[in-house]
């Protein structure tokens, strides 16, 4: 029963037992009179895929994409370090998420270059020779001495080196991850400095 019947009732009420009915103004400032209305409101949030890199460190504030390879011996054995490369979804929890994963260099020139422009060629690095390259692994810290297959970071533009060719993002996890290690050897040609360079993964959903 609305607020307005309401008054009117209790009129009738009074007017039954022969008391003066007031004015019903007097109720209706008692109690205002007031409707409502209501809205919908809408948003799609659709389905993404991400990647994030960590290279393992733990030291407060310390860069999660940095992969130091430190100080390498001229003639030297091979240095590397891991990357762990999470390609993550928000798919429901009843769906699997397919995708491949790839990388190449941030700029067409594939080499890591030094402070004076000396290039850090890209490539298979072994001892007497200087390249730098990548190779799987099953773990962040997985030794150098257990990783096969290194092969050159291929520049953009190029083909794509492909890291995984069939990833699946479970639904039960949201997330898979990839285990990718850099790593140098330098010639006794190869000139003193940091050498730096950027590369880019990509996940491609199927």
């Amino acid at each position: 029963m609305s607020k307005m019947s309401k008054a009117i009732a209790v009129l009738g009420v009074v007017a039954g037992l022969g008391v003066a009915a007031l004015p019903l103004s007097s109720y209706a400032a008692d109690e205002p009179y007031s409707q409502s209305a209501s809205a919908d409101v809408q948003v799609e949030v659709g389905g993404a895929i991400s990647i994030e890199v960590d290279n393992g460190a733990t030291e407060p504030d310390a860069a999660k994409n940095l992969v130091d390879l430190g100080q390498i011996k001229l003639n030297g054995d091979i240095v590397s370090k891991g990357l762990k490369v999470t390609v993550k979804t928000n798919a429901g929890v009843q769906d699997d998420v397919a995708y491949s994963l790839t990388m190449t260099t941030e700029g067409t020139n594939n080499a890591l270059i030094n402070e004076n422009g000396v290039e850090l060629a890209a490539g298979v690095p072994k001892q007497g020779d200087s390249a730098w390259g990548y190779a799987l692994g099953d773990a962040i810290d997985t030794a150098t001495a257990s990783l096969t297959g290194w092969a050159a970071v291929p520049a953009k533009g190029a083909t794509p080196a492909e890291l995984k060719a069939n990833g699946n993002v479970a639904a039960a996890t949201h997330s898979e991850d990839t285990f990718v290690h850099f790593g140098a050897t330098a010639s006794n040609n190869q000139k003193e400095g940091t050498y730096t360079g950027t590369v880019v993964f990509t996940a491609t959903v199927k």
